[in-house]
């Protein structure tokens, strides 16, 4: 995270520090002004379980567990991989132990190169990760960290065969 972004962040938590607002992450930080454009932009944070209340648009995703079976399901534009596990409530043994918190490498997931292509860089905490994770590829990603979009519908996701919980290394 850049100083000037911890600075908004902080910013933005010291303001609303007395609001019941437990496990809120931010997706994109903005300098704010006015506590009016501060509190219009809550509506867009998102908690580490980031299924919306308002139903949004879906895309199909498959993923390929650690045996090998595959499992389609949709999902919701903007959900991460780790939200489409826990929501459609598969059972894939160790997965995302820490809750999004980028603290175990249990939610390793491999892309496939297309869509590798569309995400976002990893951040500095994700590649920490990703080094103690098993079975790491040119495309691995730790799913907690991964959102949804329109254009990865259909893609298939991939979980290593192998775990590494990293807070046990």
């Amino acid at each position: 995270m850049s100083h000037r972004s911890f600075s908004v962040f902080r910013k933005i938590f010291s303001e609303f520090s007395k609001l019941p607002l437990r496990g809120v992450a931010i997706k994109q930080q903005t300098a704010y002004t006015h506590k009016s454009e501060l509190l219009a932009s809550l509506q867009q944070v998102k908690t580490f379980h980031t299924t919306p209340i308002v139903a949004k648009d879906k895309i199909t995703i498959n993923l390929i567990d650690r045996k090998g079976e595959k499992h389609t399901t949709s999902a919701n534009i903007d959900d991460t991989i780790l939200d489409v596990v826990l929501d459609n409530e598969l059972n894939f043994e160790s997965f995302g132990v820490c809750e999004g918190t980028v603290s175990c490498s249990t939610c390793h997931v491999i892309f496939e190169d297309g869509v590798y292509s569309l995400l976002e860089e990893p951040l500095m905490d994700e590649m920490d990760m990703l080094d103690l994770a098993c079975g790491l590829t040119e495309t691995s990603r730790l799913g907690c960290q991964v959102y949804l979009t329109k254009e990865m519908d259909n893609c298939t996701v991939t979980l290593p065969r192998e775990i590494t919980d990293a807070r046990d290394v």
